[in-house]
Parts: C-alpha cells; structure tokens; sequence
C-alpha cells in the first residue's frame, strides 16, 4: 500500500490528491529534502488550507441563485473596530428577519475589508433572496450585489475573502478574529483518505463522462515535508 487518496465531494466538485507518506511510499525511494518553513511560507500555507477548507463551504452551499454582496461605506460614516463589530451584528439580524418572512432559511458566509487607509466593507455570499430587499437595509453607503455564477467551482470566490480577512487582521487584528464567519446551517463537506494498492500512483487523470477537470486546479509537485503529490478537482457538467 504505497500511497494515499483523498476524496471530497463539495456541490458539483470533487476533489481529489494522490501523495506519499513516511509510511505510504514506493520502495526505495527517498523523500526530497524537508523546506525550511519561514513565518512568510507558513502563512501562505495557512492561507492554502483556509481556502481550500471556504471553497467547499461555498461548493457544498451555494449556486447560480446565490448573490455575493458587498456592504461599502461612505467616507464620513465609517465606524471603528467597535462599531464595525455592531453593524456587521445589526446587519445579519435584519437580514435573518427578511429571510424568516420570506419563509427560507439564511445562509451566510462574511468576512470585513478594512484597508490601511480606512476603506471599510462587509462582503457576504448569500442564498437566493429578492435582492432589491436586501438594499434597503444599509444605511451607511451603498450595496454592490453579484449572483455567483454557474460553474459550481467557487475557489477564486474562496480566495479574495482570505485576502481580505489578511488585510483587515494586518489592519486592525482585534476587528475579526477569524479568516470569515459562517452560519451554523451549512453543509461543511469533509475528506475522505484511504489506502491504495499498487506500486507507485499514476499520474493520469481519468475523467468520468458528465464531468470535466478543472484545469486551474491541477497541482504537483513535492509537499513542505518533501513527499511527492498529484493534486486536481473535477467538476460535474450542468446547473
């Protein structure tokens, strides 16, 4: 048993990494030298694994019916960390209330963007709503609403909120604890490892009718601790 699968299903996703381990290797072959793990490489490892754990949050949850909204402020009412910390509060209160009369249950994933020279949003991935609705509620600037589109595939998505969540923390590290916030009602997709036999893993891709790879997923290479892995996501066709 040479080596290791993990599985993921996600929405319309799977995901799927062969790699190697200590124990979980081919004979004889030796491991490439172990990288020296500065803070800078830590955190972008960091950063890896909270996007990659948010992409399927939004995969498992979210779809073409789905909006992303950005909650901005004009230049004389943005608040401090304090008060960012109340309308972020106020805002998924009311947002609850519109959801409860319309007879739906509010998912929700939010993360703030505050900038070194004060710019200040709330950005949120909700599900399918009258969006004029949801307008209404801000009084402190203006809403830029967005449906997500129909590919399923919400990595990209996934990834500009970690760089917020980073800018805000290099900001003011006591406004967000956490790289995003979510509702407790959400599908949290979980891996699948298993054993495979065999002498080493192939490095073909075997895609299934009804599906295709996604291409920007694909990855290779050697892991920090220097054992070789393939790494790629397939998606199902159709919405």
């Amino acid at each position: 048993m040479p080596y290791m699968k993990m599985t993921c299903r996600a929405g319309r996703t799977k995901e799927v990494a062969k790699y190697y381990t200590y124990w979980q290797q081919p004979k004889g072959r030796k491991r490439q030298p172990k990288r020296n793990k500065t803070s800078e490489r830590q955190r972008k490892i960091n950063d890896r694994h909270l996007e990659k754990k948010l992409t399927r949050i939004l995969n498992a949850n979210f779809d073409k019916d789905s909006w992303y909204l950005t909650f901005s402020y004009h230049k004389e009412l943005r608040p401090d960390g304090d008060g960012l910390k109340k309308h972020r509060k106020k805002l998924l209160d009311d947002l609850r209330k519109i959801y409860k009369a319309e007879g739906k249950p509010f998912k929700y994933v939010e993360t703030a963007e505050v900038g070194n020279r004060g710019g200040t949003h709330i950005h949120m991935v909700v599900n399918s709503i009258d969006i004029r609705k949801i307008k209404d509620l801000w009084k402190y600037g203006w809403v830029g609403a967005k449906p997500l589109d129909d590919s399923g595939q919400y990595r990209k998505l996934a990834g500009y909120f970690i760089k917020y969540s980073q800018k805000t923390k290099g900001t003011d590290g006591q406004i967000q604890k956490k790289a995003y916030n979510c509702s407790r009602n959400l599908i949290r997709p979980k891996p699948t490892t298993k054993k495979m036999k065999g002498n080493k893993f192939s490095r073909e891709i075997k895609v299934p009718e009804g599906w295709y790879l996604d291409k920007d997923s694909l990855r290779e290479g050697f892991t920090e601790d220097g054992y070789e892995f393939l790494y790629y996501t397939l998606i199902k066709e159709g919405g």
